[in-house]
């Protein structure tokens, strides 16, 4: 099974827009095969989400291209007033120079763009099965007033149900101009090893999704956001799935309380 990374490329946003036969046929099997993303599944957004309030999530971002601020295709989460925590698959080959980081509402066209000083790609990142999927992102400077999301420190697995939030592209292509959430339930470690196989990877990832019914899920577009639990603690990354939304294909999600000592080491060399 290949990955399904949760990524934004500016060719399947505009497939998914249906700019024209032409278009699809490129990009089923160009930008949107190299991406990994399921080809012909255009409903991307955050599925079975509601838009979000202003403050609900003060902490989260969107990764976005320094030579076009308008185009957003990551999310991730402010962990230190200059650090964002994102995938590493978000970052992975692309400088400095060449991100920017969106930030200050839900409205997306409305946030502040800060430049990026520093990447660092996670040790043993590996874009093939994706474990140790996540990155720092460093700014040029800190963000005033800035609210930061805490990490979960162990790999606890006791919820319900958690939240996941993003700017993910809509069924019109393009990306959704307000932030969206939607809650999922937890899945189990032996639920998504069941769904995977062997491409679920327990001592990296984490799963959430409705099992049964499908409907609400993290998309393309939302790659490096958030995964929080009740009390507003870190505890995935949007990483891959198979598809978005389906039933028996939950979300797979980098798991911070098992990267957690990994990370804070990572942030000491910042």
């Amino acid at each position: 099974m290949q990955n399904r990374r949760k990524t934004l490329t500016r060719i399947g946003a505009a497939i998914a827009a249906g700019l024209g036969a032409t278009a699809l046929a490129l990009g089923a099997t160009g930008a949107y095969a190299e991406d990994n993303s399921p080809a012909g599944d255009f409903d991307a957004q955050i599925i079975g989400g509601q838009p979000a309030d202003e403050g609900q999530f003060p902490w989260i971002v969107a990764l976005a291209d320094a030579g076009d601020p308008t185009f957003n295709y990551c999310g991730g989460q402010l962990i230190e007033a200059d650090v964002v925590l994102t995938a590493a698959h978000c970052t992975e080959g692309t400088a400095a120079a060449d991100m920017v980081i969106r930030h200050g509402g839900t409205d997306i066209t409305q946030t502040e763009v800060y430049e990026v000083a520093e990447i660092k790609v996670a040790d043993g990142f590996d874009g093939g099965t994706m474990v140790n999927d996540w990155s720092l992102v460093k700014l040029a400077a800190p963000i005033p007033d800035a609210v930061t999301v805490p990490l979960a420190e162990a790999d606890t697995k006791d919820w319900e149900s958690l939240t996941v939030a993003g700017w993910g592209t809509t069924e019109s292509g393009s990306g959704s101009q307000d932030l969206l959430y939607v809650d999922v339930p937890y899945v189990t470690d032996a639920e998504c090893a069941e769904a995977y196989g062997t491409g679920f990877i327990a001592d990296s990832m984490i799963c959430a999704g409705d099992l049964a019914n499908g409907g609400i899920d993290s998309c393309q577009g939302d790659s490096g956001g958030p995964l929080v639990s009740p009390d507003g603690v870190l505890v995935g990354i949007v990483s891959w799935g198979e598809g978005c939304g389906e039933a028996g294909n939950p979300g797979v999600y980098a798991n911070v309380g098992l990267l957690h000592d990994d990370i804070s080491a990572a942030l000491a060399t910042l």
